[in-house]
């Protein structure tokens, strides 16, 4: 795949993400973070933005953790989609959980599970296929707040797309 940007060298990384850096084991995050650090700032902004969003909403570890998933099934972000937040694990959050995102059937989904995880997965690829129908469940299912979180959770996990883009990872779904 072509490279859309080169990586920030690992001696040239702000000392702050030199210290992400060298935290992460996993290739795929210390290549997006050398990548990120072509605009620090900003990436330090979307991390906390990301981070509060991620760990303090009002949708439980366990629903968050099954929509960030949805949304990264529709991004094909390696790195993304073989994360796993222990709390979300704690919360009940197992593999046949996960295995279920997409499926016609659910059975181990929670009803507003099912419709959490839909709305991401129409949002995050045909955001005009989110009818009345979609919304309406949406609301029977949750506040107000809990939609707009719902829908920035979907957003803040489209960062996946650019980092394919960019050449980090090979896509691991078929198209």
């Amino acid at each position: 795949m072509d490279e859309l940007v080169p990586l920030v060298a690992v001696e040239d990384l702000p000392a702050d993400l030199r210290a992400q850096y060298e935290a992460t084991s996993r290739p795929g995050l210390r290549d997006f973070i050398r990548l990120m650090a072509h605009a620090p700032d900003h990436f330090r902004r979307y991390n906390d933005t990301y981070g509060t969003l991620r760990f303090d909403n009002h949708l439980g570890p366990r629903l968050t953790e099954l929509v960030r998933l949805a949304a990264a099934q529709t991004t094909r972000c390696p790195v993304c989609m073989a994360g796993r937040h222990p709390d979300a694990i704690e919360a009940g959050l197992t593999e046949e959980l996960v295995a279920e995102i997409g499926s016609d059937q659910p059975t181990l989904m929670t009803p507003a599970e099912v419709v959490a995880v839909r709305f991401v997965l129409k949002f995050s690829t045909d955001h005009l296929a989110v009818d009345d129908s979609d919304k309406a469940a949406l609301r029977e299912h949750f506040t107000p707040e809990q939609i707009v979180e719902l829908g920035l959770l979907g957003v803040m996990c489209l960062v996946g797309r650019f980092s394919l883009l960019a050449g980090l990872e090979e896509p691991s779904c078929p198209t």
